[in-house]
């Protein structure tokens, strides 16, 4: 049986070593879930672009790819 390094096989996978140790942080994204819910109550008939200049009237300095990342999760684009 032939055990080879990480290196190696990073090396041969043309793949970078950070990567194979890359370790996400976890997202704890429940504030940004509570003001789409709490917009997505005062305001059921708007879509996602005016929820979100709502929130960013609000002071809110979220990107706007994850708060529709979560918009979408919760099920909003749908009611």
């Amino acid at each position: 049986m032939n055990h080879y390094g990480i290196s190696r096989a990073c090396r041969v996978l043309k793949m970078s070593k950070s990567v194979y140790y890359y370790n996400p942080l976890p997202k704890d994204d429940t504030a940004i879930e509570t003001a789409l819910q709490e917009k997505a109550e005062q305001h059921s008939e708007e879509g996602f672009w005016k929820a979100y200049a709502r929130l960013r009237a609000e002071g809110k300095t979220w990107n706007h790819k994850r708060v529709y990342r979560i918009y979408k999760s919760l099920g909003l684009s749908l009611l």
